[in-house]
């Protein structure tokens, strides 16, 4: 264990927990601030095994969040409320994702924090220009979710240029992997094709099934952050994202393939925000050294087994 004490937002959530498992392994005093909004804690067992310090409290309330920055060297901010919530309920959007993430930085800078590292989001982008999609594409975010998040890494700015805050921003391209919920806007269509194919059920694809994503492991997502934390990079945005496109469709029938099913896709008519995904990932390698590992199929193959073997998670 070395003296290094590090804050998770949202760290018994999907990406959260899967940071602060790797954080613990990496000897890092770790402590979880969490609200526990979707009714599931992913860092249960090692809180009860004393490895980490979990609080129970919502970005939303300053009061919670002054108390778990004590002390602190590092924060990863990933608490937030998910796209399906924050066209739901903006307000909400609002609360969380902008009035919350200010109370982290807020705290962070009160605390004289050495780094933020937290998560934004591809959907900052809106509809694609181009792609690859890179750090200088446009902003053209038309939902709640990528406008408060592109708020966010503006006040991010104003806060770095006024109190000289460092930081590092990361616009997550489609993140999977095991324990997502199955609330998610995009990506957890795999997790709920998964379970309908394993009950004998058709998957249901949103338009055409050709709207694309940039499937990104969530192990690639972790190394990202862990990378950011030992850098003396400060003070940029990255994108985070495999950088391959990949249609529902071809998704939806590589799982039917793998399990050895019969069924066909179910299409049903619905608004699809956006067509298409690939993430430029090139400063993320340049500057960081990272570069995303884990290809699509490697990555499905794990989660279908582990929904195969804990359905009570998803």
């Amino acid at each position: 264990m070395n003296d290094t004490k590090i804050l998770v937002t949202g760290g018994a959530g999907f990406i959260g927990s899967h940071l602060t498992k790797e954080l613990v392994k990496r000897g890092y005093q770790v402590v979880v601030l969490d609200n526990l909004s979707r009714n599931v804690n992913h860092v249960e067992d090692l809180w009860k095994e004393g490895e980490i310090k979990f609080l129970k409290g919502d970005i939303r309330e300053k009061a919670h969040v002054l108390t778990a920055m004590k002390g602190v060297d590092y924060v990863f901010h990933q608490a937030a409320a998910c796209l399906n919530r924050c066209k739901a309920f903006p307000k909400e959007a609002i609360e969380v994702n902008l009035e919350g993430s200010y109370n982290v930085f807020g705290a962070a800078i009160h605390e004289n924090v050495k780094k933020v590292i937290y998560a934004s989001t591809s959907s900052v982008y809106g509809q694609p220009n181009y792609l690859p999609m890179d750090e200088k594409h446009p902003t053209n975010a038309r939902e709640p979710y990528g406008a408060t998040k592109l708020c966010v890494d503006k006040f991010m700015e104003f806060l770095s240029a006024k109190h000289g805050l460092k930081y590092i921003g990361f616009r997550y391209f489609n993140v999977y992997g095991t324990y997502q919920s199955v609330d998610a806007y995009y990506t957890s269509v795999i997790n709920i094709f998964i379970k309908r194919i394993l009950n004998g059920q058709s998957p249901r694809i949103n338009g055409d099934g050709e709207q694309s994503m940039d499937f990104t492991h969530v192990s690639d997502v972790v190394a990202a952050n862990i990378a950011a934390l030992n850098s003396d990079v400060e003070n940029e945005m990255f994108n985070v994202g495999y950088g391959q496109e990949n249609s529902l469709k071809m998704l939806a029938n590589f799982i039917l393939t793998y399990l050895g099913s019969d069924l066909k896709p179910e299409f049903i008519p619905r608004e699809i925000l956006v067509s298409r995904r690939r993430c430029d990932n090139s400063k993320l390698k340049k500057l960081l050294r990272v570069e995303c590992k884990i290809d699509l199929e490697t990555g499905l193959k794990e989660l279908v087994e582990h929904v195969k073997k804990y359905p009570e998670i998803y």
